[in-house]
């Protein structure tokens, strides 16, 4: 992994598969290993553990390793490539194959999943759109961070574990709706020019509705168990309209 830009780790998470291989001894109900990821310097012999971990296989799975606070101090230090070195201790006495190189199936290769964001955000554009903030109950968008856990996909999603969806909220009054830069389209704006006339029939209101989503990456497992990875559209709503 190489990283060229000054980053803030919130959260770093290494997974690797292992495979159950026939026994030829007794069944055993759970097979137990010890796993270590080792920070090898890059050039250099000398290599640290990072992780430690006994893990427990009653079948065939991914396993996780969080590595957040040991890649926060690689990088405080100055270096920007990290080389890991994964060994599994009892792995051949147990029957138990990891899975880190396979040419064949590109979705059972180990991957780590780093969450980060620059460290300078001074420079960030603003976006446009009303924010809700409590002194207006005009049209606007509300923040709203949606955990994957709380409704339970967090066994089939990777990652983000969460993320800030955001939704629409507020009054429309003909006013607002009848502007252009605030109208979900210039349709809407038209009809609620009508609106401000009182020309409109009396049924005819607008709603708080998002006028720009954008798309979120996601990694998941499908149906197979395969880990994929895909750009979902529609995920984030960034501004809010009258429509």
């Amino acid at each position: 992994m190489k990283v060229c830009q000054p980053l803030r780790f919130s959260s770093t998470r290494f997974s690797t598969r292992f495979q159950l291989l026939p026994s030829p001894v007794e069944v055993r109900s759970r097979r137990k290993v010890t796993v270590k990821v080792y920070y090898q310097e890059p050039g250099l012999g000398s290599k640290w553990n990072l992780v430690e971990k006994r893990v427990e296989l009653k079948r065939s799975g991914w396993h996780t390793f969080m590595l957040t606070d040991a890649v926060r101090l690689v990088f405080e230090k100055g270096d920007r490539r990290q080389n890991l070195d994964v060994r599994c201790e009892g792995c051949e006495a147990e029957g138990v194959m990891p899975v880190l190189l396979n040419h064949n199936d590109e979705s059972h290769r180990p991957f780590l999943v780093v969450q980060a964001r620059q460290a300078d955000n001074t420079h960030r554009i603003r976006k446009r759109g009303l924010e809700c903030d409590g002194s207006s109950n005009l049209c606007c968008r509300q923040q709203f961070y949606i955990d994957f856990r709380l409704i339970g996909w967090n066994d089939w999603i990777i990652a983000p574990s969460g993320y800030f969806g955001n939704y629409c909220e507020g009054n429309c009054p003909a006013y607002m709706a009848g502007v252009p830069g605030s109208a979900s389209s210039f349709h809407t704006a038209v009809v609620n020019q009508y609106r401000m006339r009182g020309m409109s029939p009396g049924s005819m209101n607008s709603c708080c509705i998002p006028t720009k989503l954008s798309t979120m990456s996601m990694l998941y497992f499908d149906d197979e168990y395969n880990i994929v990875k895909r750009d979902v559209p529609n995920m984030i709503v960034e501004e809010c309209g009258c429509a």
